[in-house]
């Protein structure tokens, strides 16, 4: 299992609770009707340092590493990031976790 991780940080106007939670939701499902995506799970920061730092993380679950450029490269993830996610993100960082190992 690949668990690929990104933290995004948001421009003022959408670093808030009720930002947060509208980016996480939102986020969450629309990553999973990408296909080859298993599962998607968004959150945000539970605690103050956490919250200094980064507003959103996604966990974006693939069976393998074959199956995450395909999806990077999907019309349905790239329309997300270009219409959605963009406007709204300062900083972006993703990378790759496997479990399996």
């Amino acid at each position: 299992m690949i668990t690929r991780t990104v933290l995004v940080k948001l421009i003022d106007e959408w670093s808030t609770d009720a930002g947060r939670a509208a980016v996480a939701a939102h986020s969450q499902e629309a990553l999973s009707a990408i296909p080859g995506v298993v599962s998607a799970e968004a959150g945000v920061p539970a605690d103050d340092a956490a919250r200094a730092s980064w507003d959103v993380i996604f966990l974006v679950h693939f069976a393998s590493m074959d199956d995450v450029e395909p999806y990077r490269v999907h019309p349905l993830h790239t329309s997300f990031l270009t219409d959605y996610l963009n406007p709204k993100a300062e900083i972006k960082k993703a990378w790759n976790w496997d479990s399996s190992k």
